[in-house]
C-alpha cells in the first residue's frame, strides 16, 4: 500500500511498481535513475520534486546526496497533489 514517507522537505511516496503502473496505465515500470525494469511487487519511491519513480536502491543513494532548492517547492507540491490521491495517499 502506497504511503508518504519522511524525507525532510521532499514529498515522497513509497509505492510498488505495480501501484504506479496502475496509476499511469503502463505494463512496465522502469526506474528513472538506473533504467532497470521492475516487477509489480517491487517497492520504490515516487519523488514529487523530480516527478520520477526510483527503485529503492536508487532512492537511498539519491536521498543521501540531494540538495533542497526552495524554488522547487511549488512544482513539488503540484506533482504531489496530483499523484497522491491517485495512489491513495492523503495530501
Amino acid at each position: 500500500m502506497a504511503k508518504q514517507i519522511d524525507a525532510g522537505k521532499f514529498l515522497v511516496i513509497e509505492c510498488t511498481a505495480g501501484e504506479l503502473m496502475n496509476v499511469v496505465g503502463t505494463d512496465i515500470c522502469i526506474c528513472d535513475r538506473c533504467g532497470r525494469a521492475y516487477l509489480p511487487s517491487d517497492k520504490g519511491c515516487y519523488i514529487a520534486v523530480l516527478n520520477q519513480w526510483y527503485c529503492q536502491e536508487c532512492y537511498n543513494e539519491w536521498i543521501e546526496q540531494v540538495v533542497w532548492y526552495p524554488e522547487d517547492a511549488d512544482v513539488q507540491r503540484k506533482n504531489f497533489e496530483f499523484y497522491a490521491p491517485l495512489l491513495g495517499v492523503k495530501c
